[in-house]
């Protein structure tokens, strides 16, 4: 069923009078306008302030933290849209909330299929965010993989996966990212929800030790899920660039 005009409105939906409607506020009056009580207006909020050319990782903070508490769908969007604009300071602000907002996160490997040759969008908000980044956050999503919580960890590995399927990442920072997803697998004997997203993110990486592992995984995990996945990453690898350099991990 198609929504209504007031139910667009009532979760923020921005139209073109409505930013008009805000265009003459300034910076200091947009940004209180972040807190109405009226979604349209933080989503035009949003919007304007977004607007200046630069890296603002003060107002970055406040959409952050606006992005903590806001409920309706297309503010939302907005706040997304706008901190995809930020860099690494921005990515250190979103890190910690990997994980932290919503519930529409993976608890366990998913049971249904996915048959497109796409990379899957991160389900987590904040993953979703950091994956649509410059390539420049990549050492700190990596970061996250190895030294955060687990919480964050498996989120993060999401973003590395989405970031290397689709952006162009320079082949020592690819590396990094396959060395790191290689070893948390190793570290993660008993987590399943680990090793299906590892599996997962590998499909973005032409290399043979990625390659040897999905082939190991398909003859001998006990998860047909997770094998499964092994077996979607294998046919997907091969349309990745090409990873000649080597790295130190040996794999056993």
């Amino acid at each position: 069923m198609k929504s209504s005009v007031s139910q667009l409105r009532g979760r923020g939906f921005l139209r073109d009078e409505d930013l008009d409607a805000s265009r003459h506020l300034s910076a200091a009056e947009l940004t209180r306008q972040l807190d109405s009580t009226d979604a349209v207006e933080r989503s035009a909020a949003v919007r304007l302030l977004s607007r200046p050319a630069g890296p603002d990782v003060a107002l970055d903070q406040l959409f952050v933290e606006r992005l903590t508490r806001e409920t309706k769908l297309y503010t939302k969007l907005e706040l997304c849209e706008a901190l995809q604009a930020g860099g690494q300071e921005t990515a250190q602000l979103l890190i910690p909330l990997l994980g932290a907002i919503g519930r529409n996160q993976h608890t366990q490997p998913a049971v249904e299929a996915f048959k497109k040759t796409s990379y899957p969008l991160p389900r987590d908000i904040v993953a979703r965010v950091l994956a649509r980044m410059e390539p420049v956050v990549l050492p700190s999503l990596i970061a996250a993989v190895v030294d955060g919580s687990r919480t964050q960890a498996v989120e993060a590995i999401d973003a590395v996966g989405f970031l290397c399927f689709y952006s162009v990442v320079t082949t020592p920072d690819r590396l990094a990212a396959l060395n790191a997803l290689t070893e948390k697998l190793r570290g993660s004997p008993d987590d399943e929800l680990m090793q299906w997203k590892i599996v997962r993110a590998l499909e973005s990486f032409n290399h043979p030790n990625a390659t040897l592992i999905l082939e190991r995984i398909v003859a001998g995990n006990a998860n047909p899920v997770i094998v499964q996945e092994a077996q979607r990453s294998l046919a997907l690898v091969v349309e990745q660039p090409a990873l000649r350099a080597s790295f130190d991990t040996e794999l056993r």
